[in-house]
């Protein structure tokens, strides 16, 4: 029966099942004709350096040493900020310049800020409304800055994808409610906020 299915196969099909069962069998046996049941190392190619953490350490040292001439931030703390900031707005999709403008306007880049209306953090997120939202800790919303500052990019994401525009989103990050008219004085700080930043040559 398994001869008859032999002689069925087409002829490269039979080769090449030959084929495979040599470049199984062949390794496994040594020149004196025992089995080499030794580990073996299998050479896989390796894919050339892509260079992306070069380019992820130029656009953190490049948005860092931007908010140090825009905005007064310290050398250090501004590339921490850059690399918060730049994750949170690639996995949001938001404009790096904006989500560091919203945290000059918050916070002036402190990382322990604390509103009297019990906001915390870089980016200033209250914690008893948006823990949840952003699936972390109230602890970590006030203790670590980086989970602050992607829970306000999550946020401001939030209320971009609700209303569409950039003014409105600011809106409702300012106030919980998109389109609200109290907020245009905040939306009009971080516009100049980010024209600043942007006119920083570096």
């Amino acid at each position: 029966m398994l001869r008859m299915l032999w002689n069925t196969l087409p002829s490269l099909l039979i080769v090449q099942a030959i084929g495979a069962v040599m470049l199984v069998l062949v390794p496994l046996v040594a020149v004196n004709g025992t089995v080499d049941d030794s580990p073996r190392r299998v050479a896989f190619a390796v894919p050339a350096a892509s260079g992306n953490e070069a380019t992820w350490g130029s656009a953190v040292d490049l948005l860092g040493a931007r908010m140090t001439r825009a905005f007064g931030v310290q050398p250090a703390a501004a590339n921490d900020f850059a690399a918060w900031i730049l994750e949170a707005s690639a996995r949001h999709d938001l404009d790096p310049d904006l989500l560091a403008s919203l945290v000059k306007i918050e916070s002036q880049f402190r990382v322990h800020a604390r509103s009297r209306r019990g906001a915390v953090g870089p980016a200033q997120v209250k914690p008893w409304i948006w823990s949840d939202f952003c699936g972390t800790s109230r602890v970590d919303l006030q203790t670590n800055p980086e989970e602050n500052i992607y829970c306000g990019a999550q946020v401001l994401s939030h209320f971009r994808d609700r209303c569409g525009d950039q003014s409105c989103a600011l809106q409702g990050y300012a106030t919980g409610k998109p389109r609200a008219g109290m907020a245009r004085l905040y939306v009009a700080r971080i516009d100049a906020a980010i024209d600043q930043l942007r006119s920083t040559e570096i």
